[in-house]
């Protein structure tokens, strides 16, 4: 930000290099194939396509970029323009990545817009960034987080230098991002993937004075975003999982395999999802990774700090920052003498809670916590499946602007296992979402042996409709019910609700 708090300056990115820096923004996974350029074409004066493209006037927009690696990575969808690094990113990475944007057949005004970032968003906040867009470093500094905050309401880009609207017979403008994760950066920001991602707005200038032209911004409305959730009021101690056997890394579908907090606050209501486990001779588990869930597998706090205890030793490993996850393997004390690390007997986790005592995870004192709508959508769906015997099953949901998404790859599911239909990776243009499920969701069994159940269910993920937990659909065939609503998160990171929390 500059001191004026505009964002906009003259002046480079305060300790970035050239080549440190990015020029999109964006949500964890990837955007469907990638290509190394994109054209929008779009007719008809005064149409709107959803969420941004075209104004009035025939446009023609191009699109294309590469990276340092000089990789072409982008996707261009439906206005919406995303590029991805091909590898994780790891503490001490660097890159940058330019986009190309010129326009053809007209004179056009440009708008540039980010989405809104997750509350929680570990390596988004950790990863550091600049944006310049043509001469202008609109954005010297700051995280990805913030960059996403600032222009999530829209910037007019094709004036920054003074002349107003592109011209086709000219050079176009270039967006360019560099970024760099430190090599101090918290653990949890580290070994994660994310995408750059933004969005495009053109007006032909012959339609619209410059003088009516502040009124096009069509991502005025969008901003501001919600501000990230405090870091932790208070780490109070929830519960203990005592280790009486062998730990294995657990499957999403045998909640038999995950550990159970079996002592303390949690305990009955909450299980660690082991991740990675790493064994000493003779099976003894002597360090372990694993997600805090509830019985539905959704997150079921943040954890703030673990201790490990083995032998007469307890380990103690402070979470930074918070995370329903530990990011990495957390490993016992030395054992007596020169036996090397103890045999884990138990883990004992704290979790944030705000000064009433509450986690926040499950938490739907405010109705306003169960909307959807506007900037708030389905992010992910979890359903158990209660046919009568063992089903292929896949779930595809879909985009705006056309096409579906597989959301659940093909997967046999036992009677009684659950399945999610995760939206996080499906970019969508409505409001300032970003990724999300889309209007409609459809299950599908692939294939199944129960006679008469229903082969196709169709679930409206559009908000149009209220769902909850408990919420039934299709038939198996016998006069029940074939998939029941089991969990769920929306976009602004708060859980699905049950039908008492909308009273």
């Amino acid at each position: 930000m500059t001191t004026d708090g505009s964002g906009r300056g003259d002046s480079g990115p305060a300790d970035f290099s050239r080549r440190r820096l990015l020029a999109g923004l964006g949500g964890l996974g990837a955007i469907g194939a990638a290509s190394g350029a994109g054209t929008f074409a779009y007719l008809s004066d005064g149409e709107t396509l959803p969420r941004n493209e075209i104004g009035a006037g025939e446009v023609e927009l191009d699109v294309s970029c590469s990276d340092s690696n000089g990789d072409a990575g982008c996707a261009v969808s439906n206005g919406t323009v995303s590029y991805a690094p091909e590898n994780p990113i790891d503490r001490g990475d660097w890159g940058d990545v330019t986009f190309d944007v010129s326009v053809r057949t007209n004179p056009a005004r440009l708008w540039f817009a980010t989405t809104c970032p997750r509350t929680q968003d570990p390596l988004g906040n950790a990863l550091e960034v600049s944006l310049k867009i043509g001469d202008d470093w609109v954005f010297p500094s700051g995280s990805l987080s913030e960059l996403r905050r600032e222009f999530a309401g829209g910037l007019r880009a094709d004036d920054l230098d003074g002349d107003a609207c592109l011209d086709p017979d000219g050079d176009g403008i270039e967006i360019e991002l560099a970024w760099e994760l430190p090599e101090d950066a918290p653990a949890a920001a580290a070994g994660r993937t994310t995408e750059f991602e933004f969005l495009l707005y053109t007006e032909q200038c012959r339609h619209v004075s410059e003088d009516d032209a502040a009124g096009s911004n069509p991502y005025a409305e969008f901003g501001p975003c919600d501000e990230p959730q405090e870091e932790c009021p208070n780490c109070d101690p929830v519960g203990k999982a005592n280790i009486d056997g062998d730990v294995v890394i657990s499957d999403i579908d045998d909640v038999s395999t995950w550990l159970p907090i079996d002592e303390g606050q949690l305990a009955g209501n909450a299980y660690l999802f082991v991740t990675d486990v790493e064994d000493k001779d003779g099976g003894e588990a002597v360090g372990v990774s694993f997600e805090l869930v509830d019985a539905n597998g959704d997150p079921a706090g943040r954890l703030c700090e673990v201790r490990i205890k083995g032998g007469n030793d307890t380990k103690t490993y402070p979470i930074e920052p918070p995370s329903n996850d530990t990011s990495e393997i957390l490993y016992s004390p030395e054992g007596p003498g020169n036996g090397g690390l103890a045999g884990i007997s138990n883990i004992q986790i704290d979790v944030c809670v705000d000064d009433d005592g509450e986690n926040g995870d499950d938490d739907h004192d405010d109705p306003g916590d169960c909307e959807c709508g506007g900037n708030v959508r389905y992010r992910d769906l979890t359903f158990r499946y209660d046919g009568g015997s063992d089903a292929t099953i896949r779930v595809t949901t879909q985009r705006t602007g056309g096409g579906n998404e597989v959301v659940f790859e093909d997967a046999t599911i036992a009677p009684g296992g659950t399945f999610t239909a995760d939206g996080s990776d499906v970019s969508q243009a409505w409001g300032n979402v970003g990724t999300s499920l889309g209007q409609n969701t459809t299950i599908e069994i692939v294939d199944g042996d129960d006679e008469g159940a229903s082969e196709s269910v169709e679930i409206h993920t559009s908000c149009s409709e209220v769902l909850t937990i408990g919420d039934a659909f299709g038939s198996d065939g016998s006069g029940g019910t074939l998939y029941e609503l089991v969990g769920g998160t929306f976009t602004d990171e708060n859980a699905l609700c049950d039908s008492e929390d909308l009273r």
